[in-house]
């Protein structure tokens, strides 16, 4: 489901610019529930409700577990290009939207109308997932983590004192993820 989007740039700009006109990212207590957070690739900030992949510093390497860390949130990721081409997929129309924009006007019908592909495309996601309650056991771990979470676990990662609260958390997800897949190195 899309549950939060930027629209009004128009032309092409960079995800992390238009992230910026969300509203996770201007506020997200607003929109994400206590413990949780949204996967994110490596463009966007590293929040404690923003897990992104670990990046290769300029001449440095990443270590097995980064690596293994960053495959495993990349099938997650992947899912966002799906649901981006399963949209694309239900409404044709928004494969090339034919539509001149030389006044405001017009950019407001092109962004209305991408507003409704999006409620559609997110009421046939409601109802198709109501039918079936298959997981994909590859990316079942990023679902099942929070379980047994409490605010220890929050209050311990403000409280240690190497890297942000977003690089802190990432580690606790990395740790999680190993443990959970039963993954040793």
């Amino acid at each position: 489901m899309i549950v939060d989007y930027s629209l009004g740039q128009p032309g092409s700009v960079h995800d992390a610019y238009a992230f910026r006109g969300t509203r996770i990212f201007q506020d997200p207590t607003s929109c994400l529930p206590p413990r949780h957070w949204i996967w994110a690739d490596s463009a966007y900030p590293s929040e404690m409700w923003c897990a992104v992949p670990f990046k290769r510093l300029c001449g440095g390497s990443l270590t097995c577990r980064q690596n293994i860390y960053n495959r495993y949130v990349s099938k997650i990721c992947v899912r966002v290009e799906h649901a981006f081409a399963a949209l694309k997929g239900r409404f044709q129309s928004l494969h090339e939207l034919w539509l001149k924009v030389t006044k405001d006007e017009d950019l407001h019908v092109a962004i209305y109308w991408i507003m409704c592909c999006m409620i559609l495309h997110n009421m046939i996601t409601y109802f198709v997932s109501n039918r079936s309650d298959e997981v994909e056991e590859s990316t079942s771990w990023a679902i099942r983590e929070v379980e047994g979470w409490d605010e220890n676990v929050v209050d311990e990662i403000r409280e240690e004192r190497t890297g942000t609260h977003g690089q802190r958390f990432r580690g606790l997800l990395m740790e999680r993820l190993f443990e959970q897949c039963g993954i040793r190195v």
